[in-house]
């Protein structure tokens, strides 16, 4: 047990002994303000005693009221017999009663006061030895016994609540601290819920919130492994092109020249490459340290289709936009540079597919709290089982002269999903490739 479940423990015990101690206190104040009803009745050798005692001290009145208010409560009652032979409560009395019980002579005449049983009788009146060995009558009225049995009962009650529900609640923290442990240590398969169980609860909720981190981390660490693997692969291939180029020249000086344009072409592609990785690494650095603020997205949009017709021109390819009005004012509360990365190389992408004289649409609309940006070319497309693929890093799927780092889509992709977004691509008909951003507009 942790210290935990202890301090969980001994809160719910005195919690639950103090409650129970003012809830039988306020019930014996309320049995005495009620005049002892609701309570059993005294047991009859107590309640011989008392009326004993009571007819002694000459207050037969008042043994009238305490006897009445015993028979109320149900039970065997001592009888007294007043000196005419009436008893107080008009009850009838057999000569064999009458016989059993114990005179008490005061200055009115002679009373007489009998046990409801035999066993239960008080000693006699005249200092004689008690009757059937029962105990002299103690000074002034008995006390009923304390109640041993109700206190008893109370403790194993309150313990036995306490110790199940210091468990219920140390139970799950136990478990979130083998998992924090299990984290800690490299192990990022490990999740809390099936240990949960059927809670519905604020740790419940706390190790749903575990999971999530845990499933978030394997992921962000699995996608660092894939990249890293990846960069190695793509560095590796153009550093041995070059290694390859140079040991040919250094054979043949005649294919000097042309070896050089290989290696330039090689160098170019690892900068472009390094190029990628650093706005990549840049992308994730805005999103967690540049101050979000409203982007109006028609307005980066006009801008980056306006840049990407003097690359689109080169090759004839024309960029139709247009933009519904109800979306020419949406904004999204962002980073501008990032939402700008995004929707140029979706462009670049389009307009690089594109055959030479051919046409990229591009158009933004908005349907309820949500803006749609569509972009889509007449190239040839990529086979369907690899839409998703896409968007991973490195991938190419069409092989082509223009040569490329295989980043683009994949930081398009980080981007919008920094801002809550979705990205998807999709195979419209007539050919071509068409991808569609999503974005949740400001309320």
């Amino acid at each position: 047990m942790g210290r935990l479940f202890w301090k969980l423990f001994l809160s719910f015990l005195l919690a639950g002994l103090l409650a129970g101690g003012l809830m039988a206190l306020a019930f014996s104040l309320l049995r005495g303000q009620a005049g002892g009803q609701g309570r059993p009745p005294p047991s009859p050798r107590f309640a011989t005693e008392v009326i004993h005692q009571i007819v002694v001290s000459g207050e037969t009145e008042a043994a009238a009221r305490v006897l009445a208010g015993w028979r109320a409560r149900g039970g065997a009652v001592p009888l007294v017999l007043a000196p005419d032979g009436h008893e107080l409560l008009g009850r009838t009395v057999s000569d064999e009663q009458r016989a059993d019980g114990i005179p008490v002579q005061l200055a009115d005449g002679l009373w007489t006061v009998v046990s409801p049983s035999r066993d239960a009788r008080p000693p006699r009146a005249d200092g004689g030895p008690p009757v059937e060995g029962l105990p002299p009558p103690p000074r002034g009225l008995p006390m009923p016994p304390p109640p041993v049995m109700e206190i008893v009962g109370l403790l194993i009650a309150a313990l036995a609540t306490s110790a199940g529900l210091a468990a219920y609640l140390a139970r799950p923290a136990r478990h979130l601290s083998r998992a924090f442990d299990a984290i800690a240590s490299g192990d990022l398969s490990v999740r809390t819920a099936p240990l949960m169980g059927r809670r519905r609860d604020e740790i419940a909720d706390l190790g749903r919130g575990f999971d999530r981190m845990a499933e978030r981390l394997q992921s962000l660490l699995g996608a660092q492994r894939s990249l890293l693997h990846d960069v190695s692969h793509e560095l590796r291939s153009p550093l041995a092109r070059m290694a390859a180029a140079i040991g040919l020249a250094r054979q043949d000086p005649a294919r000097r020249d042309e070896m050089f344009e290989r290696v330039e072409r090689d160098m170019m592609q690892l900068d472009a490459l390094v190029g990628e990785l650093l706005g990549l690494s840049r992308l994730e650095h805005d999103a967690e340290h540049t101050v979000s603020q409203p982007v109006c997205v028609a307005d980066v949009l006009r801008e980056r289709v306006d840049d990407a017709r003097f690359e689109a021109a080169a090759r004839l390819i024309a960029l139709e936009l247009s933009i519904a009005p109800a979306a020419s004012t949406g904004s999204v509360t962002g980073h501008r540079a990032l939402i700008a990365r995004a929707i140029d190389n979706v462009l670049r992408n389009a307009i690089k597919f594109s055959p030479d004289r051919g046409t990229v649409t591009v158009a933004l609309l908005s349907a309820g709290d949500t803006l749609h940006l569509s972009v889509r070319d007449h190239g040839p497309g990529v086979p369907t089982v690899a839409l998703q693929r896409i968007f991973d890093p490195f991938v190419r799927i069409q092989p082509s002269t223009r040569d490329g780092t295989g980043l683009g889509l994949s930081i398009s992709r980080r981007a919008v999903e920094a801002h809550g977004g979705r990205i998807t691509a999709c195979l419209p008909a007539g050919g071509g490739l068409q991808i569609d951003i999503l974005l949740r507009t400001d309320a």
